[in-house]
């Protein structure tokens, strides 16, 4: 939790990182103003009651609700198990990007790994700014997966790739979860987006490990295969033909 200070940092920092938390029994909140900072929150075991101003909602096993700052809202559970994320932000970039005052929403796949990975960033060698740059990207990955959910083949195979680069995909788990034959599923991709499956997800578990390189304390061959990479020499391989530098020197 970085409630302490977070006062402090808000006129100074578009974003602010405040509490990231777990409530393996999440006791009832009853916020009649709302809080003051703006908060994901999710379920993990158990149902949540939520009621925010006049609506009210059921939610069960990844399911969550995001609320803006000072919206009145409650929950209870029976009981229930909640992860959570806060942060401040203006709201005329919530506006930006279509959030209103209040969102239930469908946990994507990768969530609770993904925050479990900002947790150790944050409670790391981190600085306020290191919070601001993880938090921030972390939070609109979350809008962007939320608010617009992927249309076409190449948009939902590479939706699945950025919540599932962690893992060891072939392109065999990707025509089973398709339903569609590799050789189709490579030739749509690669005319809809201009590059193969596996340079986008080589490119993606790339950008998370620059990320993880700037912001954590993980050693180099942990990072590696928090990315997905089978093997050190293989990490330290795909990581220089990309960015130029080996993981340490980039580090």
């Amino acid at each position: 939790m970085f409630a302490e200070i977070y006062k402090s940092l808000c006129d100074e920092l578009p974003f602010v990182l405040v509490t990231l938390g777990e409530s393996v029994v999440q006791h009832p909140v009853t916020r009649p103003e709302g809080f003051d900072v703006h908060q994901f929150i999710w379920i993990k075991e158990g149902r949540g009651h939520f009621s925010m101003r006049d609506e009210s909602f059921v939610l069960g096993v990844g399911e969550g609700m995001f609320m803006r700052a000072n919206v009145p809202h409650s929950y209870s559970g029976d009981p229930f198990h909640t992860v959570w994320c806060t942060f401040t932000m203006p709201s005329c970039t919530l506006d930006y990007i279509g959030v209103g005052e209040y969102m239930p929403f469908t946990v994507p796949a990768y969530l609770n790994r993904e925050t479990e990975q900002l947790d150790r960033f944050a409670t790391g060698d981190s600085t306020p700014l290191s919070r601001s740059s993880a938090g921030y990207a972390y939070v609109m990955e979350l809008f962007s997966n939320i608010l617009t959910p992927p249309a076409n083949l190449s948009s939902r195979i590479l939706h699945l790739l950025e919540q599932r680069y962690a893992e060891p995909l072939t392109l065999l788990d990707l025509s089973d979860t398709f339903h569609i034959d590799r050789y189709n599923l490579c030739r749509i991709y690669k005319r809809e987006r201009g590059v193969t499956v596996m340079e986008d997800l080589n490119r993606i578990r790339i950008a998370k490990a620059k990320r993880f390189l700037k912001y954590s304390t993980d050693t180099v061959e942990t990072v590696g295969k928090l990315c997905g990479f089978e093997s050190p020499s293989y990490f330290g391989k795909r990581f220089k033909e990309s960015v130029g530098n080996t993981p340490t020197e980039y580090r």
